[in-house]
């Protein structure tokens, strides 16, 4: 069922109950390449990858799973697939939090990659983000906030 904002009901009193984001699954098109770029570029660990289907990295609290659309390996996106007959939804970008002390260096370590890195970008919040690409087009945001 797709979601009705008329029918939406207010949060509850207590408040928002969503913490923050756990796991981010995306689809890629070369596995071993999106691997490499969010390793080698972003400094992820990976925890396990089931090649030709999908890897599970991981940074933090966070949860990087990176799919396969023709065989992710996994029920419940082979499930997905089957459902919707490929990948739906379109995502502007992806904001990656990192120490603000470190924020600069980070930026020329991709820079120094040959990645073309884009800002900093200096928001009237006083947040500061620098923008790069991953290999498969989706916009990461390297923020200090």
């Amino acid at each position: 069922m797709a979601y009705n904002p008329k029918s939406a009901s207010p949060p509850p009193p207590e408040g928002t109950p969503v913490l923050g984001i756990s796991e981010l699954a995306l689809w890629v098109t070369d596995l071993d390449r999106a691997v490499a770029f969010y390793r080698d570029a972003l400094g992820f660990i990976v925890q396990e990858i089931d090649p030709g289907h999908n890897a599970f990295l991981r940074s933090g609290d966070l949860l990087l799973v990176l799919f396969l659309p023709d065989s992710p390996g996994t029920p419940l996106a082979a499930e997905y697939i089957q459902r919707t007959g490929g990948p739906q939804g379109k995502v502007y970008h992806i904001g990656f939090r990192v120490d603000g002390d470190r924020l600069d260096d980070f930026d020329r370590s991709l820079a120094d990659r040959g990645l073309a890195v884009k800002g900093p970008v200096e928001f009237g919040t006083g947040r500061r983000s620098y923008f790069v690409e991953d290999p498969d087009q989706h916009y990461i945001e390297i923020t200090d906030r």
